[in-house]
């Protein structure tokens, strides 16, 4: 693999898609994708899973230090921004996920966090984005998550599925917009999701 895209879909907006090389990907086998990208000094790990109804972005310094960003509106700074999502799907060199509006973000000690969106949650949920299924399971995904934070143990699961250390990830590409209609793998009634 040359290289792998990652198509985030943010309904009823056009997919972000992000492009990594082989340097980037640290894991993809099916169960699990862990790619990272240098973002001027500060690196960003993101994480998606084929089982779970989240993805967890994080970001680090190349030592693998954990970082905080104070992004405005945001409440906390944070270091893992947590998104509730469908789990990701996987097709040839491309992995597909459908972001569920409900962020988690949670700071460098793992333990502090604070949840944001839900108010979008539920104007998506008026709006027709969103299946029953896919509401049910993005309330599941928020609680398994709260969980696996309030037991402490939100770096350790990551850990297990790559650990953190010292990086040479390269420099990040460019984010690009496509429109969400050249991709049925994302649209209602027929994403794997719904």
């Amino acid at each position: 693999m040359d290289r792998l895209l990652d198509y985030d879909f943010h309904p009823p907006d056009d997919l972000r898609v992000f492009m990594y090389g082989q340097q980037s990907v640290l894991r993809s086998d099916g169960t699990a994708l862990v790619v990272e990208a240098d973002y001027g000094g500060t690196v960003l790990r993101h994480y998606a899973f084929a089982d779970r109804w989240f993805k967890i972005n994080v970001t680090t310094d190349r030592a693998g230090n954990f970082v905080e960003e104070q992004a405005d509106p945001n409440p906390i700074p944070f270091c893992f921004n947590c998104d509730i999502a469908t789990p990701m799907v996987a097709d040839r060199n491309a992995v597909f996920a459908v972001d569920l509006w409900v962020d988690v973000l949670v700071r460098a000690d793992g333990l502090t966090y604070y949840v944001g969106d839900e108010d979008e949650f539920a104007d998506a949920m008026a709006n027709g984005w969103l299946s029953e299924r896919e509401a049910d399971a993005a309330r599941a995904g928020l609680t398994e998550l709260i969980d696996i934070i309030e037991r402490k143990q939100l770096i350790a699961f990551l850990s297990e599925v790559q650990p953190f250390r010292s990086t040479h990830a390269p420099p990040a590409n460019a984010m690009k917009r496509v429109p969400a209609s050249r991709f049925p793998l994302v649209h209602p009634y027929s994403r794997p999701s719904w």
